[in-house]
């Protein structure tokens, strides 16, 4: 099925780099997991009525390569959460909820000048669409953590003399522009000829920092702060991530009765966010354009869900984060990118082809369509305390 090809992951990514200089070539390597059940993203959230909740996630790592050398990586962990909550009505009430947080980003530093890694995370965004298909959903939370650091994904590469590292506040600034990019280009690729609205809103606050006004532009309006009013109770309305700050932090008994506010102000004078680190919080709705029941593909109902189990995803890791691994030199990059990439052939995932300016996007194989989680029939029944 030709549609439903067209919505693998690393299609639109590589629709993303096409846009890029011409003369180069791009193969694009998405690895992902099976949905698997994991803990709320409000584990300690506490419920006015009977409530019913379940959450499903999938981890997904991007590679880029080009001449057969690693250049680029982004790793996200998507989050599909169902709640079920019966108030005084009797009436059940159903909420879906699809949450994206980009957990690493990185460069080897053997590429050309070019924006490749905004271009990658805007494809990134833009393959968000694909839950517009099975979820009656219309938007999709974008989160990340902002923290410089020499690398993410790439071993060594901090030593690799092209690499262009950035500080903290240069880190900051970067990301601001790509979201504000990123967000700018998947609303106008979505799956429909026009998306269901030509302005979005997007947060940014930085632990400590003083606020300040973020410029807008015709797509995105952005906000200083958390995307929760700030007396809030944060353990009702704070989204906690894997390996994050904010998730250690409200993980300690005292902090149950912390505001947003008190959180930000706790954050400021920790190790993680403070201490003369500058660190920034993002989150962002992307809206998502429903597709027709006509236009949308048919998803095969017997297709496997992913290709890894959160295991064998692990197992991936320590491959391309062994000790064997080194992308502190061009010769030595594409030693560790060979082994990745044999690697990553012998659990069967294959690469795209992608030629910028334009041209034709080529695989190796029909990519299978990840799809998208569907936690209708295992809700786990919680019967929360007033």
């Amino acid at each position: 099925m030709e549609a439903t090809r067209d919505l693998a992951i690393a299609h639109y990514i590589a629709a993303a780099l096409k846009t890029l200089p011409a003369g180069h070539t791009f193969a694009i390597r998405v690895i992902y997991t099976e949905d698997s059940p994991v803990e709320s993203l409000t584990p300690q959230r506490q419920h006015k009525h009977f409530t019913a909740e379940n959450t499903l996630s999938r981890r997904v790592l991007i590679l880029v390569s080009q001449n057969d050398c690693f250049v680029a990586g982004l790793e996200a962990q998507e989050f599909t959460t169902l709640r079920l909550e019966i108030g005084d009505s009797r009436i059940p009430e159903q909420t879906i909820g699809v949450n994206a947080c980009i957990s690493k980003v990185d460069t080897t530093g053997e590429h050309a000048r070019m924006p490749l890694v905004r271009m990658l995370v805007a494809g990134y965004l833009a393959s968000l669409h694909r839950y517009s298909l099975a979820l009656d959903i219309v938007s999709v939370g974008i989160h990340l953590f902002a923290r410089a650091q020499p690398e993410y994904l790439f071993a060594n590469s901090k030593h690799n003399p092209s690499k262009r590292t950035l500080d903290d506040s240069k880190l900051i600034a970067w990301w601001q522009r790509t979201l504000q990019f990123g967000l700018t280009y998947a609303m106008e690729h979505s799956s429909e000829s026009t998306c269901i609205t030509d302005k979005t809103v997007a947060y940014c606050v930085v632990p400590g920092g003083e606020q300040q006004c973020i410029r807008d532009d015709s797509a995105v309006e952005w906000k200083w702060g958390l995307p929760h009013p700030p007396e809030a109770t944060a353990h009702n309305c704070v989204l906690q991530f894997p390996d994050d700050p904010i998730t250690r932090l409200l993980a300690e008994p005292h902090t149950r009765p912390w505001s947003v506010s008190m959180l930000l102000e706790m954050l400021a004078i920790g190790e993680e966010c403070g201490s003369g680190h500058r660190t920034a919080f993002f989150s962002a709705a992307l809206p998502i354009a429903p597709a027709s029941l006509k236009d949308a593909p048919k998803f095969d109902e017997t297709a496997v869900q992913g290709t890894l189990s959160f295991a064998d995803y692990d197992k991936m890791l320590v491959v391309l984060f062994g000790h064997n691994m080194d992308f502190s030199t061009s010769k030595l990059a594409a030693e560790s990118s060979k082994t990745m990439m044999e690697y990553l052939r012998s659990i069967n995932v294959s690469s795209t082809q992608v030629k910028t300016g334009g041209l034709a996007i080529t695989t190796e194989k029909p990519p299978a369509v990840a799809p998208v989680n569907d936690l209708s029939s295992i809700v786990r029944k919680k019967r929360k305390t007033s």
